[in-house]
């Protein structure tokens, strides 16, 4: 565990030009990255009709199907970010998953689309925790909340650029185009990251030995078994980022089914009301919670333990409310406090981890967010609508997967909570 105060080596540097330079490529790797990944949620209704799917088999697609290769690829790639330059190995799994991406467009079955989506999860495995240990060697502690909040930020861009001109496109190509389209860019990307940026030092502003060794992963786990508010807060990252997934892939199909809006319209609403939102909250969580909290992680905490509740609550009125137009408002609320809660929840966890084993904790967590959280609770969303049955299942399915954010917020406030205990601090805000 990493002491919340500055050290003497911490102290000797602040982040360079270089530095923002790199967040700034990571960001727009991470934004393709979510666009590459968000494809289907665009699509779902066009791919229902063309394959002949059903909600469970479209939220295996959006989800399982994702996150399953990804499970299994990202323990090993969390081995190698500890390991080996990191800025290549991104570079290199940015251009490989560009290219399945593109690889999609080529899909004559179900079948074939399923498994260009599966290499897609698995190539991207090393793109968040390689980024965060990244960010966490290029950025001091009080600016890791503002640093991983920008780069977060990046999921709404993409969520964004999905939706907004996914359903522009879908107005006159189809659906084909479009992972033609949002694989492209991934691949100059790539190449920028590969040849205009350097490998920061490792644990350059934490409290350590000056070349910190790597560690296995079973004394990461043992690191994070031994550690209630690793535990809680990699708990709460992955409901929170499960229920946000979830609600971004099927918030689409919620529009055309229980409001009646055209797919391309619905599309572009859910591009402008949560991309917009959601990446205005994440400016806005970076500078407050960096202020609030001064590099203490359990006050960074506090911040997406507060706003999970809200965003439930904004979420379930969402979803029960019949007017249209009040239901796009909620909408754009509740994005809003989507990125309120994602920088700070992933820079809870950075600030916890030593540099030495941040590779391998970070990509435990991202295990746990994308297998159980984003996979499970995109699949239960399709399962439960499924099982409801009738024109507005995927109403109440919704209603219930939003819940899961009061469980997210119970686990942020007992990360938090810990994390002052371990650190012998009292308990005021």
């Amino acid at each position: 565990m990493t002491d919340i105060s500055a050290g003497p080596k911490a102290a000797r540097k602040s982040a360079s030009a270089r530095s923002w330079y790199m967040l700034a490529l990571l960001a727009l790797v991470y934004i393709i990255g979510s666009v590459d990944r968000a494809v289907p949620s665009v699509i779902v209704e066009p791919l229902k009709a063309e394959f002949a799917l059903t909600d469970a088999q479209l939220g295996f697609l959006t989800g399982f199907a994702y996150s399953i290769p990804y499970a299994l690829a990202v323990l090993p790639a969390g081995w190698l970010i500890d390991r080996v330059d990191r800025r290549a190995l991104l570079s290199i799994a940015a251009a490989v998953w560009s290219v399945l991406t593109m690889a999609g467009a080529a899909a004559q079955t179900f079948t074939m689309l399923l498994l260009a989506r599966m290499g897609v999860g698995a190539t991207e495995a090393p793109a968040s925790p390689g980024s965060l240990s990244l960010i966490g060697d290029a950025f001091p502690k009080h600016r890791r909340a503002t640093a991983v909040s920008l780069y977060y930020a990046g999921t709404a861009a993409g969520q964004m650029i999905t939706f907004l001109i996914g359903g522009a496109l879908l107005m006159h190509f189809d659906w084909r185009a479009l992972f033609l389209i949002a694989g492209a860019p991934g691949l100059v990307l790539a190449a920028l990251l590969f040849f205009t940026c350097k490998e920061p030092e490792r644990g350059q502003f934490d409290e350590e030995q000056e070349s910190p060794e790597p560690v296995s992963y079973r004394l990461a786990v043992r690191s994070i078994l031994a550690s209630p508010p690793l535990r809680h807060a990699i708990v709460a990252n992955m409901l929170a980022t499960g229920v946000n997934y979830a609600i971004l892939v099927w918030t689409v199909s919620f529009l055309v089914r229980s409001h009646g809006i055209a797919v391309q319209n619905a599309a572009m609403t859910v591009g402008v009301t949560i991309g917009l939102t959601m990446m205005l909250g994440s400016f806005v969580a970076g500078w407050m919670t960096d202020r609030y909290a001064k590099g203490d992680a359990s006050r960074t905490a506090r911040v997406p333990a507060i706003g999970t509740s809200i965003a439930a609550i904004l979420g379930i009125a969402m979803i029960l409310m019949p007017d249209r137009n009040a239901a796009f408002v909620l909408l754009a609320a509740f994005g809003f406090m989507m990125g309120i809660n994602t920088g700070p929840g992933y820079a809870t966890l950075v600030s916890m981890t030593e540099s030495s084993m941040r590779g391998a904790i970070l990509s435990i967590a991202k295990l746990a967010s994308i297998l159980i959280g984003n996979g499970g609770l995109a699949w239960l969303t399709g399962q439960l609508s499924d099982w409801i049955g009738g024109g507005d299942s995927i109403r109440w399915a919704l209603l219930i997967t939003i819940l899961f954010l009061f469980w997210a917020s119970f686990h942020f406030f007992r990360a938090a909570r810990a994390q002052r205990k371990e650190s012998g601090l009292d308990d005021i805000l």
